[in-house]
């Protein structure tokens, strides 16, 4: 029998302990209530846009403690929406009546306005607000190099406000962002204003970073040296926060325990600085949250999965429950970071929120060459999303906080039915967004039936998507299992697997032409064309390298990705919706380890020819025009 450690044993009793002295779980975040003024000021610039005098529409609140409804009035052609509501739901009750008069918000600089017409028809109707979760928000990824770390981090406010604005008309209450490596007065400066807006339309507003995360250039507590050592670690941790605290005013904060998610820091050191972060915001009344990652291979004979050391802290303490890509809690093959599945996740997150304040942490876009910068347009994102949304507020887990990467190439579209999904009036539906946009739902259940057929199910999503650099030098811990084209190269059996695969998607491939928005249509189309392009390649790899034959299928891919880099340029100069970041770009100077855009790779199709070149030239270096900066990302 296998003993226990003193320190184990006592965290386990008071975990246990605590589930059963408090009758509920302990108090989390504390929901903020809107300022009447704060949510005039944003009606009055919907108006505004919408082309209707300030004095059409106006709005009327009184507490209630059963249930939120609004009821919309009308008297000599002017629209009231009177709520009864409770006070941290008012905000998202109006809203909601917005949203019933014909206001939409699928991003944050796109608003689609009904006639005044439309809105007086409406007279007299009634509504409810039915929130799915008590928390509902974003996670906003400045660790990648996307629009929001222009405007909360950079010198770009106007991106950060557009982004606040859309949160609170779609019914989300709470919101953070990495920080990163930077002098602590410029990020006060730069956050006082959108957080103090998002505060003002009852958002609560925190800052993602690390006890000791070493990677992707985020803001941490303790220098690595200490974090290693244990050398004053616990102190300067202290020290920091506080220092934090003073210049930023947050609700709750985000803190990674290890050094990066794949690596881990000794366990008892990582619960003292759980202990100690939490004593140290609970003296100004925040709160904090712990992330629990997905990877594997950490593993302590005492404590377990490191990942789910936030166990044995308090039951304050809330954590965050991690999922990454398209996959879900309840899919039944999950090949990343080294899992089978979630199924340990989701037993964890349903053990936990009985316990301490438990938010769902998934993700509607990965990055780094399996979704955005492909490009390939995911739509299993709608679908896994949707059906944990649906399982976990059945569950009455406390709070559903979605990770994006950014809301470029149609990426909008995933965060938006998150948004709308927050209300269950929507019934979990993965196509709610697509339904409002008007869009052709037979069309769209096609290619979202074959997505999840052949891209999750059928795993080509492994073929599409690009290995990074993790993938290229291990074949035991990889991001995402997959062949990479060197192993293909070399092993006949499984490329004839995966052509095989590739030659059914594209015998079943639906026409996108049905989808009516033309900027996801372009995006269908595209990633329909990375299937051709695959497909080419691997016909290429067949044949003896500098046959005729491997160039022939070389020349037809580099054809297909021609034609699609024509279509991704046309795209930008359409849909480009922040040129004032330079998103699309090769040269995109911001704070984060990444010195281009985060789309740069979806109109330059880089990887796509670096795949060619590879099999052309038979050469498999990993880093053959790779344009990521291994030692920037680690260091």
């Amino acid at each position: 029998m296998k003993l226990f450690s003193i320190k184990y044993f006592l965290f386990l009793f008071l975990s246990l302990s605590f589930q059963s002295v408090f009758s509920k779980v302990p108090l989390g975040v504390n929901p903020r209530v809107a300022s009447e003024a704060a949510i005039q000021i944003d009606l009055n610039g919907i108006l505004t846009k919408a082309k209707f005098e300030n004095s059409f529409i106006n709005f009327s609140f009184n507490e209630s403690n059963a249930s939120n409804l609004g009821k919309i009035i009308c008297h000599n052609d002017k629209v009231e929406i009177q709520i009864n509501a409770k006070p941290s739901e008012w905000s998202s009750t109006f809203y909601q009546g917005l949203q019933e008069l014909g206001f939409l918000f699928p991003h944050p600089r796109i608003q689609l306005s009904p006639t005044k017409e439309n809105v007086l028809a409406l007279c007299n109707s009634q509504y409810e607000w039915s929130p799915s979760f008590i928390h509902r928000g974003f996670h906003l990824h400045t660790l990648h190099s996307n629009e929001w770390v222009h405007g909360f981090l950079m010198e770009k406010p106007k991106i950060a406000f557009e982004l606040v604005r859309w949160l609170a008309r779609n019914g989300q209450n709470v919101m953070d962002l990495n920080l990163l490596r930077d002098d602590l007065s410029d990020i006060s400066r730069r956050l006082k204003a959108p957080f103090k807006l998002a505060q003002d339309l009852g958002i609560n507003v925190g800052v993602s970073i690390g006890a000791a995360l070493q990677q992707q250039n985020s803001f941490k507590l303790i220098p690595l040296s200490s974090a290693v050592t244990g050398i004053r670690s616990e102190k300067l941790l202290k020290k920091n926060l506080k220092e934090l605290m003073n210049a930023v005013d947050f609700d709750f904060l985000t803190m990674e325990a290890g050094t990066s998610e794949f690596t881990s820091v000794n366990y008892e050191a990582a619960l003292d600085w759980i202990e100690a972060a939490r004593a140290t915001l609970d003296q100004k009344n925040k709160k904090l949250m712990i992330k629990v990652h997905v990877s594997t291979n950490q593993n302590d004979d005492f404590y377990g999965n490191f990942n789910f050391l936030p166990q044995y802290s308090h039951p304050e303490v809330g954590i965050l429950p991690h999922t990454v890509m398209f996959y879900g809690l309840w899919d039944k093959e999950v090949p990343m970071y080294g899992n089978e599945d979630f199924s340990s996740m989701r037993e964890f997150t349903l053990e936990q929120k009985n316990i301490r304040p438990t938010w769902y942490y998934p993700e509607t876009s990965y990055w780094i060459l399996m979704d955005m910068d492909v490009p390939l347009f995911l739509t299993d994102y709608l679908v896994a999303r949707a059906d944990d949304m649906k399982r976990l507020s059945e569950q009455n887990v406390e709070g559903h906080f979605n990770f994006t990467t950014g809301h470029e190439v149609g990426y909008w579209l995933m965060d938006w039915n998150v948004a709308l999904l927050a209300n269950k009036k929507h019934r979990f539906d993965p196509k709610a967004g697509l339904k409002l946009l008007g869009e052709d739902l037979s069309c769209w259940k096609n290619i979202i039936d074959f997505q999840t057929k052949h891209f999750k199910k059928n795993q080509l999503i492994s073929v599409l998507s690009f290995p990074n650099l993790q993938d290229e030098f291990s074949s035991t811990h990889r991001i995402h299992e997959r062949n990479t084209v060197k192993e293909l190269s070399k092993n006949p059996e499984l490329l004839r697997q995966e052509l095989e695969k590739l030659e059914f998607a594209l015998s079943e491939m639906p026409d996108p032409s049905c989808i009516k928005t033309e900027e996801l249509k372009t995006m269908i189309t595209i990633t329909n064309d990375r299937i051709k392009h695959a497909w080419l390649t691997r016909l290429a790899l067949r044949h003896k390298k500098k046959s005729y034959l491997r160039e022939q299928f070389i020349m037809q891919a580099a054809s297909v990705r021609e034609s699609a880099k024509l279509y991704m340029l046309d795209f930008k100069d359409k849909f480009e919706r922040y040129p004032e970041a330079n998103l699309f770009d090769r040269k995109s100077p911001n704070p984060t380890s990444y010195s281009f855009g985060y789309v740069y790779n979806s109109v330059s199709l880089n990887y796509w020819e670096r795949e060619e070149k590879m099999v052309k030239k038979n050469r498999y270096n990993p880093f053959i025009m790779n344009i990521y900066n291994f030692l920037d990302i680690i260091f």
